[in-house]
């Protein structure tokens, strides 16, 4: 489904989706960015950028993005550590909505819990609708 900004409904809740930090994705994120710090191995821990991976709309919201919108922004808020294997509990809600300058703004929020129900990572996303 294309999302379209008249359809946005600014408090609109996603139902969570599971996401499992898999070593093989994580091994594949570090070779591809050349990455050996040493402790992501010895304590099994997930890189921070890596968030990018599982805190995103497209995890929670079967949604596509009309042609020509743009990801102006994210911001990642770190809680608590993820190691791999871990299972994730991802879910999102649409922020805010409003036109400013002609432009059509939306922000929306991703939460990541872990098995024990903690919060671990929270991405504010904001991108521009197309006019």
């Amino acid at each position: 489904m294309i999302m379209k900004f008249a359809d946005v409904k600014v408090g609109k809740e996603y139902p969570a989706q599971e996401f499992v930090v898999a070593e093989e994705g994580i091994r594949a994120y570090l070779a591809a960015v050349k990455d050996n710090t040493e402790l992501y191995e010895k304590e099994r821990l997930v890189p921070p950028a890596y968030a990018a991976v599982f805190a995103r709309w497209e995890a929670v919201a079967d949604e596509q993005l009309a042609d020509g919108t743009v990801h102006a922004k994210q911001k990642f808020e770190y809680y608590k550590p993820i190691h791999w294997g871990e299972k994730l509990s991802v879910k999102g809600v649409v922020k805010e909505a409003k036109e400013k300058r002609g432009m059509k703004f939306v922000v929306r929020e991703v939460d990541v819990y872990d098995s024990e129900g903690d919060l671990v990572v929270v991405s504010t996303i904001t991108v521009i609708f197309p006019a």
